[in-house]
Formats: C-alpha cells, structure tokens, sequence
C-alpha cells in the first residue's frame, strides 16, 4: 500500500537535471528564502475548483478535507531534504495580527510542535488533529465561515526529498451570503495577489470542467501580476463531469489545446478523486486516471498533457527552466542585500561594550565627518556621501542640500538681487519720467521678495519732504545749505528693508547647514546614535553658530541704523556728480518739452536763444535754500556705496566667519578626545536592541554570502561557455563572414574634416570584399560595445546647446524657458513665495517643498 509520504512521487517529480533544483536546496537550507525571493509552486482558483486535489496529486499528502470546509488559510509545504524524515509546522502571524499576545500565540504554537515523529504524521487522523488545533490557534473553527491570512507552514525532511515549496490558498469566491462575508472575500484575493506577484512564483491556476470558465476569474487576476502569462501554468480537474460529445468538453479541450487563453506554459488536465471514491489508495486514483484519458475525445490529446504523472515530469522540467531564467536576477537581490545589510552594518559600528570601544566608535564617525565637511565647504565632492552623476539627474532634495558650498552660493547670489531690487525703501522718480512698469509677481516669486511691494517717489515730492525735515533741523550752517545729518537720515530711511531681507538670507543659510548636518550623520551613524549624538553634542553647537550669525548680523545692520554716512575715496564724489548731472539733465529737457532721459532719446530739434535762456534760468531758479537736490544726490551716491559693502559683509563677516568657518570645528576627532566618560557612554553606548540587529545583520550576511557562492559557483560553471563576450563575437563574426579584400578593393575612405575641406590623411577606412563606402555603412562599435547609429560620440568637440534647467530665469526659478540658442527667458518662481523665514531655500526645478524641511532631527530623514 502506498504511504501517505509516496517516496516514487516525489522522485518523479526531480528531474535529471536537477543539479540547479539543488543548488535552490542549499539557499533555503540556510535560510535564505526570508530574505529573497525563492522558486515555488502555487495552486490557486476558485472554491471547489479542486486545487488541494492537485496539490495532494502533486505531493502524494493527503490533506484532510471536509465537503462542506473549503480552506481557511494558505498552506505552504515545504519539501526539504534531510537525512531522516520528520516535519516540522509552525505558523507565520499574518499581516493583520497587530497585537503581540495574539503573535505570541501563534508563535507558541510554531515551537510547541516543532519535533514531530514520522509515526504521528503518518496517522492521517492525526494529521487532521494537527490542522484543527492550527485552525483554532488561528482563530478558526468548523462553525466559523471566516478566513485568515495567517500561514500554515509544514516542513517535510527526508533523505530523498527535492527542495521545492507547494502552496495551496484559499479558494476565491465571487458573491457574499451569510457563510461567506465580504471582509473574507477580500482577505483571500489579498492573499491570492500576495503570492501571485512574486515574479519567482510559478502559478498553477486551477479551472474546473465543471463550471463555465466565465464564471473562474483566476486567470484575469494572474494576468494582472504576470500580463504576458509566462508563469502561469493552467490546470483543468473534473474533465469526467463534462459530458461526452457535449459543447462543454468541447470548451475544455480547447483550453488544453492552448486555443481558448493561450498559454506560454500551456495547459495541463487531471482527473482526481470523486467524492465517492476519495479514499481509495494513490495507486488507485493514478490507475483511473490512466483509464479515463485512454478514452473518448482525451486521448486524442498530447500524453505530456494528461494525467498527474505527466504533469510531474513537466513541473519539473518548467521549474528549471523558470530557475534558470531568473538565476541572474536571484544573483543580482543578493548582491544587493548584501550591499545593504554591510552598510547597515558600517553604521553600527564594531561591537562597543567599553567605553574605550565606544571612544574609537565616535572617533570614527567624527573623522568621517570632518572629512565630508570639509569637502562640502571647499566644493569638492569626491566622497560617496555625494553621490555621482546619476544621482544628479535624478535632482532629488537630498543630493541638491548636500552639496552645501553651491547651496551656500546660491542662496548669496538670490540675497544680491533681492537686495538690489527691494533694498531701498522708495524708488526716487524724476519729474515728468513715466514709473517704469515691472511685473511684480515675477518678482515677489524670487526668493526673500515675496512681500515685496514697489513703491515710488517723484524728485519733487521728496525735495519737499526733505525741506520740510531740513527746517526742523537748522542749526549753524551757513546760507544755502543743510544740516549734513539730513543725508544720513534719508539713508536709513531708504534702508530699512535690509535687516528683514539679510535676517532671512543668514537664517536660509543656517537651516541649509542644520539640514545638511543631519543628511551627514544619517550617511553615517544608526537611528539610535544619530538623535542623540545630534541631541548632546551637534545639535547645540549649531544653536550657538546661529546666536554668533545673528549677533554679527546685529552688529553690521546697527551701523544702518544709527551711523552716519562716511565715505572714502573719490568714488564717492564721482556718483554725486553723475546723480547731479543725470537730474540737472532730466529738469533741462523737461523745461524745453522733451521726453525722455538723455538727449539722443529724440530726434534732433532746433531751439532758439530765448527758449535756452528760459530753461536756463528756471534750472537755476529751481535752487532752494536748503540744497535738498544735493541731498538726494548725496544719499543715493551713498546708498550705491554702501549696499555693496553691506552684502559683502553678511556673506563674508557673517555666513562665511561665524557659520561655514565654524563648521569645521563642530564635531572632530578632538572634540571626541575631550569629552569625559559619562558623555561618552551617553552617546555611543550599546543598547540591547542594537546588539540584536548586528547579531541578525551578521546571520542574515553569513547566509547571503554561502548563497552568493553557491549560485556564483553554478553561474560560471554552467553559463560562461555558453555565453562568448558580445564584442569579441561580434568581431569574431565580421572577420569569419567576410570575404578576403581583393587588392583593388582597398583603397582609402574620403572622409570631410570639420571644416568642409576633404582630405584622405584625416580618415582612412579599408572594407573587405566592397567598397569604402559600403564598410562604412556598418554600424560602429561604441564605448561599452555596443553598435551605435546617427551622428557619432563627440567626445572632444565644442559642447552641444543646451537648457539648463538648474538657472532658468531666476536660478531659483521654475517657469524658465529656454530657446533654441540656449538662451533663458520667462519668469521664475521660488517655494520661498509663501515663507522666507522657515526652510532653505532652493531652485523650483528640484521640486522642494519647503514646509517639510525639518527644523529639528527626526522622522523627516528617515
């Protein structure tokens, strides 16, 4: 009689080839399957569509079933080769198991049961025993109609046993009653979708000859993770209740021919147990089977088609080719966990358990951290923390802020121009000029203008507030003249803006240093180190960096404020006689009815001596006794003076001295050399669950590591003779597959110099058995060895036009254009529209969001 563990079914199920079945054994005897993705089986359809029946056909286990008791919960069997046979059960909570007592449970029940002997499995009433106690500790029970998404996991060890993974899930169904509620029903469709998109999954997808296909949705939900039905195998059971002759039989073997859903697995027919006949013995059931398909229209149909012994063999052999296919990709999410649990790894450090090792920890850190700010201030960015190129196309916010000396220059060259346009209070207007128009949402889009509103003064106006300021503050200057502090006074007035607008430049580019700060230790430290080597020791050092900033800004607005105008040097009179003649020539053309600024402005006109004489003389009539023209003068020669100064001196006084300068200094090596035992300890010391996370990162590389070796091993052996390099075959093919070049065949190509001029000694080609210019039209062969086509690599020529998205408009904008000469025109906008105050500012084309740039360390990195 045969057992319930058939050791011949399982042999028919390994293939000869089964060298790559073993290597796939050797990856999950390590563990390695809960770390990636492994090949396995999964047997899906609707209820009663007979999917356990396959997989008990498949595995020669019989489950235990009930008519009316269709599964609950996703079982895996997981057949392992040991040296002895024994099983393992466990379960894994699911996904909805949020509370612990409950996850507690399940996992009691895993260890409980874990060594079991054969006898017991053999006892199929005790199997069923098994199950039932597994349904309960789900949550489950005869009475329940529910569903969980908790999995059943049975391992079955014996000396002869393929490693393979076989997994049946509940059955699909498609209306609710009161056995069947809705929440059940989009349990199991998660759980249908959750192993059907496994791209190493191989889908058995289950249709009964009993029902219209229209009516089995499992197919449309496979094509859904697998569109081109590459890993989808179908499955037809119950071919013995379609009637012969009938248009349903005919339906079904149009399936199995491949005509209905085409296939790229094709289809495969069983006929299992009826519900009379479910206890005869395997042998049995295979023998009626056998019969079934000898007869009627079946037999017409491919013997490798029909029948469960076929079907093994056929597994077997689409498993390898599946394994094999995904080999390199199985290869390459090793590799990348590899790469990932060693970086995870990096940022935890060595082992620390004295305060020596946590010492060196720290000091580690603080070199790495040194070495990154010091090439982030000095624009050099060789170290990985920067990322390369493709990190640069990608243009995310990280890869932007962490190159901090460009963030730094931008950030100045934006408070220049807002200077230069908002820096004065009003805008002073001659007499009889138009208001120059200016579009100002343009403007309030650039940074620190966002409330920016122009406001205008005309000449006279301003004359008349300045008489009336300059007769409030006589005091013993002579005749025709003003009280000097008057020019002082207008200044501060007409400088008032820049303390708002140098306050949010000096706090942009602290908070774009606090923000790069923190992209540098989450490079390089763990999520337990990071806050609290930020909360003890950097974090405070940037407050005081940023008390220091502001207290030289205070320092170079106070002057503004207070001080009064000194200038040095002859620059200074130069502008007030430019000013003097820029107004004496607007007041001149206005008295003789002209427009515009400046004289060739107009097209010449004839004036008689009288009408030079009237204009003269009102020139000169204009004169008060106060001077007020000069004043104005006086100040906007000034005005242009000092707000160059002024900018110089918050970018190089302020940013550079008391912010970048410092930097430097923050977190050093020394810094960790002096710092007592108890700061220390409070920083680097090792808590428990960072012990634990290395010892699972060690485990979990061990594994990934004897899994790379071992596929490698099977790579090179079995692929690299099959597979010649591309470029040497392709070399190889052009020389083997041409003719012998006669003698008047090799002549010399023409090729045109850049110039236009051709010459023979700049390009010289020779084809084999054709002319030059046939060769010529082969495709050459590029950098990486691949065939190029079009206009060949330029790699020392002139650089192509092109739009720079990163200073469009304004460099901080994002509605620039760009036309066909590469040049930059449109307007920009700025995310520091809405605040100027809060975040770092940065070019639109980056697709900052400025509110989420956290003030403090915590969940925005991460």
């Amino acid at each position: 009689m045969s057992s319930l563990l058939d050791e011949k079914a399982m042999d028919q199920l390994q293939s000869q080839q089964s060298e790559l079945l073993d290597k796939i054994d050797e990856l999950r005897a390590i563990g390695v399957g809960g770390l990636v993705e492994l090949p396995q089986i999964v047997v899906c359809g609707s209820q009663s569509s007979g999917k356990s029946s396959v997989l008990e056909a498949i595995s020669r286990v019989r489950f235990p079933t009930k008519s009316n008791l269709c599964t609950r919960f996703a079982t895996e069997f997981v057949l392992r080769r040991a040296s002895e046979i024994r099983i393992k059960v466990s379960i894994d909570p699911g996904d909805s198991r949020s509370d612990v007592e409950e996850q507690q449970k399940l996992q009691a029940f895993s260890s409980e049961e874990r060594d079991m002997s054969p006898e017991t499995f053999s006892s199929s009433a005790k199997f069923k025993t098994l199950i039932d106690r597994a349904r309960e500790c789900m949550g489950l029970s005869s009475v329940n109609s529910e569903f969980s998404d908790d999995v059943l996991k049975i391992e079955i060890s014996g000396p002869e046993q393929p490693e393979l993974t076989l997994v049946d899930l509940p059955g699909l169904y498609y209306s609710t009653s009161s056995e069947q509620s809705a929440e059940g029903k989009a349990l199991v469709e998660r759980l249908t979708e959750r192993y059907m998109k496994r791209s190493r999954s191989i889908i058995l997808a289950v249709i009964s000859a009993k029902n219209d296909y229209h009516n089995q949705n499992i197919l449309n939900i496979a094509q859904r993770f697998d569109p081109n039905y590459e890993r989808v195998l179908g499955i037809v059971t119950q071919p013995d209740t379609a009637e012969a002759g009938s248009e349903q039989e005919e339906t079904y073997l149009q399936f199995i021919q491949n005509k209905k859903v085409k296939l790229q697995l094709g289809w495969h027919v069983l006929r299992n147990r009826s519900f009379e006949k479910r206890n005869i013995s395997d042998d049995a059931r295979d023998a009626q089977e056998k019969s079934f398909f000898e007869n009627g229209k079946w037999a017409s149909l491919s013997r490798n088609q029909v029948g469960i012994e076929a079907l093994r063999t056929r597994l077997s052999k689409i498993l390898l080719r599946h394994i094999s296919r995904n080999l390199p990709g199985l290869i390459m999410d090793i590799q990348e966990r590899i790469l990932r649990n060693e970086k995870a790894l990096r940022k935890l450090g060595d082992p620390r358990a004295t305060v020596q090792d946590q010492r060196q920890f720290l000091v580690g850190i603080s070199s790495r951290f040194a070495r990154i700010i010091n090439q982030a201030l000095n624009g050099s960015y060789t170290d990985d923390f920067f990322g390369g190129f493709k990190e640069g196309i990608a243009n995310t916010d990280e890869f932007y802020f962490r190159r901090l000396r460009a963030v730094i220059r931008e950030l100045n060259e934006h408070f220049a121009e807002a200077m230069s346009i908002g820096g004065c209070r009003r805008m002073i207007v001659f007499d009889g000029l138009q208001v120059p128009g200016v579009d100002i949402e343009l403007e309030r889009s650039k940074p620190y203008m966002h409330d920016w509103t122009p406001k205008y003064v005309l000449q006279s106006t301003l004359e008349e507030e300045i008489k009336e300021q300059a007769l409030k503050s006589r005091g013993i200057e002579l005749p025709g003249s003003a009280n000097p502090l008057l020019v002082g006074s207008l200044f501060r007035d007409q400088c008032e803006p820049w303390e708002t607008i140098a306050e949010s430049h000096v706090l942009n580019a602290w908070e774009s240093v606090q923000y790069f700060v923190q992209l540098v230790l989450k490079y390089l430290t763990d999520d337990h180190t990071r806050p609290l080597l930020f909360r003890h020791l950097i974090g405070p050092e940037l407050e005081k960096m940023k008390d220091s900033l502001f207290e030289k800004l205070s320092e170079l607005v106070s002057y503004s404020k207070s001080g009064h105008p000194l200038p040095v040097g002859e620059t200074f009179l130069s502008k007030v006689l430019k000013s003097r003649t820029n107004r004496q020539v607007a007041m001149l053309k206005r008295n003789l009815g002209l427009t515009g600024l400046f004289f060739g402005d107009n097209n010449q006109k004839s004036f008689s001596a009288s009408d030079l004489e009237r204009a003269a003389s009102q020139l000169q009539s204009s004169s008060d006794q106060f001077a007020t023209a000069e004043i104005i003068d006086q100040m906007q020669a000034y005005y242009e003076t000092a707000i160059i100064t002024f900018i110089d001196n918050v970018t190089i006084l302020a940013i550079e001295n008391r912010l970048l300068c410092t930097l430097e200094h923050i977190f050093t090596s020394r810094t960790v050399v002096g710092m007592d035992d108890h700061q220390i300890e409070e920083i680097a010391a090792e808590p428990l669950s960072i012990q634990a996370e290395r010892k699972r990162l060690n485990e979990e590389l061990n594994k990934l590591r004897k899994a790379k070796r071992t596929l490698n091993a099977f790579s090179v052996d079995e692929q690299s003779l099959r597979s010649p390099p591309t470029l040497a075959q392709t070399i190889h093919r052009g020389l083997t597959h041409t003719s012998a070049p006669k003698p008047e065949d090799v002549r010399p190509a023409v090729a045109s110099s850049a110039s236009g001029v051709k010459s023979n000694k700049q390009a010289a080609s020779f084809s084999h058995g054709g002319s030059a210019e046939k060769f010529q039209q082969r495709p050459s062969i590029g950098l990486f060895g691949q065939p190029t086509t079009g206009t060949p690599l330029n790699l020392f020529g002139p650089p192509q036009t092109r739009n720079d998205s990163h200073r469009n408009g304004s460099q901080f904008g994002g509605n620039g254009t760009s036309s066909q000469n590469g040049q930059v025109s449109g307007s920009s906008s700025s995310p520091l529209g809405s605040s100027i105050h809060s975040t770092p500012t940065k070019n639109q084309n980056h697709h900052f969001d400025a509110a989420k740039l956290p003030t403090t360390f915590g969940p925005a990195l991460g």
